[in-house]
């Protein structure tokens, strides 16, 4: 009996552990007002906008110095970021809000040679998603972004990621998959 309590005892501490291990090096952004939350790696820098808008950036790369970036045009460098941002729909459906809000955009007109690569559904958190990879050239620069909408009650959390494809599979689409598939209600966590 003895040993099936002491095995019982190191499982519990052994999974504390473990699920203590994984939130460090993470941060926790809540917004109460448009209830959600997400969480995303510590050495990431946030910047609140209007609205509970923010927008997620990655520590600057070897590649570029923040000197080298403010002396730099805007045309040669590509931002690397996640922005996210809710909006209020009470019209219908998630797809009735793709329609509106992402399919009826020329997205020509902002970027060269747009496409929808991929595309899908999933559950987050037990919420309705659906996410579109999509690719396009800044100047010479083949680039990538996540589109990713997740209906929460009466609002859509909209999460557009920017990316230079050669930095995506190797550097960001991990990461930004995990900041994504963070998002949860703050509401439900407190019930």
């Amino acid at each position: 009996m003895k040993a099936n309590k002491i095995i019982l005892f190191m499982a519990l501490v052994f999974s504390w552990t473990v699920v203590s291990a994984q939130e460090i090096g993470r941060e926790l952004y809540i917004d109460k007002v448009n209830d959600y939350m997400i969480s995303y790696p510590d050495d990431w820098s946030l910047e609140e906008g209007q609205e509970g808008e923010i927008t997620l950036y990655p520590p600057f790369g070897e590649e570029y110095s923040e000197d080298e970036i403010d002396s730099e045009s805007d045309d040669e460098i590509i931002e690397e970021k996640l922005q996210i941002i809710p909006s209020r729909w009470d019209e219908g459906s998630l797809e009735e809000y793709i329609d509106v809000n992402f399919h009826s955009i020329d997205w020509s007109e902002f970027f060269v040679d747009f496409r929808i690569d991929k595309q899908g559904d999933e559950k987050i958190n037990e919420k309705e998603a659906i996410w579109f990879l999509t690719k396009y050239y800044i100047g010479d620069t083949p680039c990538v972004s996540y589109f990713y909408f997740i209906k929460m009650f009466n609002k859509v959390v909209s999460f557009t990621s920017f990316c230079k494809e050669e930095d995506f599979e190797l550097d960001y689409k991990i990461k930004y998959l995990e900041i994504i598939r963070s998002t949860r209600s703050y509401l439900e966590t407190k019930r």
